[in-house]
């Protein structure tokens, strides 16, 4: 059952991010061409600011979901209620805090931006925005917590694939309509009431057993104040990189660096797709207290992992540059065109997704106390290092500054995971990224000496990145195999074990 629920959860957060992917690529070019670079960089830092507010909420979800694995593995429904009416008051709230802060935003941020954008485009765009995170303090978070806990991600998922694809048919609609930036963004916060509905209609449905007059047990989410230092350090870490960029280079180069971030993003968001559907998994056999069941479990999630994040960045460096000459062709107001900046990301992906497997662990495992002031540190190093490198060498500083906190906190996920949780040797671990990085470095340079590509549209890029994507997924199986074999071979009795289940 629980191999199964993760199964279904991989899948559906495939096809949701695969939309996403697609829909992400799809809007800059649309907003750059229709309002400007400007307006693209003032949407993508307001996009930024908004997350920041959303911090109101930090560490309910987390907290949340890790108190309900337990009543829901042993079927106690009254403690499972009274968590949920917990976390239904705790996100109403964070709800009202969130729309107060939102408004004060939308009153202050556009003066900083004024000298470059019109104050009430900027007032409305931040107003604008900020409905889809109301709605997700109001309507949506107490289920998302329900059905994270209960491995029901794909509900949420199917979800966000249909707003999604809303979302993109009505900015379309609405550019071909000639109607401003404002309004074009406003339809798109609309769509969120399709998120909302599949949420609550499915959630009544399956859990007829919710009861809201049972009293809320806020001390069963003890550790949420402890998530919030989490959730924070995690937003400011991953997000802060655009507004920073805006705030000491100006609006243009944060449209620059936005181009860049959805590629990674895009990029990100596949190798999540593995940890998003097996984390409750894992919270389950912490839960249980199987621990032979999680260091296997672990030790083939991780073999997969790597083997996944070592194809994807690999082919990323070899058409990285030939999509971005290709993406922004109508993008004339201002250069995209970075190679250094490109393969800075590219370090700063390896090092940010390295540690995914890891820190699912330590998420799973509820250690948010333990590890809030590594939290810290890293949030410290970021904004320190990017402020710092960013100033002394633009964009490319910016990203310095975020290989600086991810390399300390990804090593420092590893040894904890091991040392703490799973209560192994770390040396596994290493010994997987060493053989995975030298398959890497072997099979680029491989194939830039037999290859000369000749990429001048989608059609050719698309051409080269399937012949690229074969030879090096066949090359770095091949070494894992070789060198790993062990792990290969209870990889393939798992799957095999899946495929005869049914």
């Amino acid at each position: 059952m629980r191999f199964k629920k993760a199964l279904k959860n991989l899948i559906f957060n495939v096809l949701q991010q695969v939309v996403n992917i697609i829909v992400n690529f799809i809007m800059p070019p649309i907003l750059v061409s229709t309002f400007g670079s400007t307006l693209n960089g003032l949407v993508s830092t307001i996009r930024q600011i908004m997350q920041y507010v959303q911090l109101t909420g930090a560490g309910i979800a987390q907290a949340s979901t890790f108190a309900m694995y337990k009543p829901i593995a042993d079927k106690d429904y009254e403690s499972l209620n009274g968590i949920y009416n917990a976390t239904r008051k705790m996100f109403t709230r964070a709800g009202n805090v969130f729309s107060a802060i939102t408004l004060l935003v939308a009153i202050i941020y556009p003066l900083t931006v004024r000298n470059q954008v019109d104050y009430s485009i900027a007032f409305a765009l931040v107003l604008v925005i900020g409905i889809s995170g109301a709605s997700e303090f109001y309507l949506c978070g107490k289920y998302n917590a329900l059905l994270s806990a209960n491995q029901e991600n794909y509900v949420v998922a199917i979800a966000q694939t249909i707003g999604s694809l809303t979302n993109l048919i009505l900015l379309i609609v609405l550019v071909r309509l000639k109607q401003n930036v404002v309004v074009a963004e406003l339809g798109m916060s609309a769509v969120y009431l399709c998120r909302i509905v599949i949420l609550t209609v499915y959630a009544k449905r399956k859990y007829k057993y919710l009861d809201l007059s049972v009293k809320p047990t806020f001390e069963k989410i003890s550790q949420r104040n402890d998530a919030i230092v989490h959730q924070v350090s995690t937003l400011v870490v991953m997000g802060s990189s655009t507004l920073i960029v805006s705030l000491i280079l100006g609006l243009k180069e944060a449209s620059v660096f936005a181009v860049y971030l959805i590629v990674f993003q895009g990029i990100n968001t596949i190798c999540s797709i593995i940890s998003t559907a097996i984390y409750a998994s894992f919270g389950e056999v912490i839960a249980k207290g199987q621990r032979d069941v999680l260091i296997r479990t672990f030790n083939i999630y991780e073999f997969v992992y790597y083997i996944v994040i070592t194809i994807l960045f690999s082919c990323t460096y070899l058409l990285i540059m030939p999509f971005i000459e290709i993406y922004t062709v109508n993008m004339t107001d201002i250069n995209y065109i970075y190679p250094t900046l490109a393969k800075l990301f590219i370090l700063v992906g390896i090092a940010n997704n390295i540690r995914i497997p890891t820190s699912t662990i330590v998420t799973s495992a509820g250690h948010f106390k333990e590890t809030k002031w590594r939290a810290v540190l890293e949030m410290t190093l970021n904004v320190l290092g990017q402020f710092v490198f960013g100033k002394m060498f633009g964009l490319n500083g910016i990203l310095l500054g975020c290989v600086l906190s991810f390399s300390y906190r990804t090593f420092d996920f590893i040894f904890y995971a091991h040392k703490h949780i799973l209560k192994t040797s770390s040396l596994s671990t290493f010994k997987k990224l060493f053989l995975n990085l030298v398959a890497s470095i072997v099979v680029v340079f491989l194939l830039q000496q037999v290859m000369e590509p000749n990429i001048y549209n989608y059609l050719t890029w698309i051409q080269y990145g399937i012949i690229y994507f074969v030879a090096i997924s066949v090359f770095v199986l091949l070494v894992n195999v070789l060198f790993d074999r062990k792990t290969f071979n209870s990889t393939f009795n798992v799957v095999k074990s899946l495929f005869i289940k049914g």
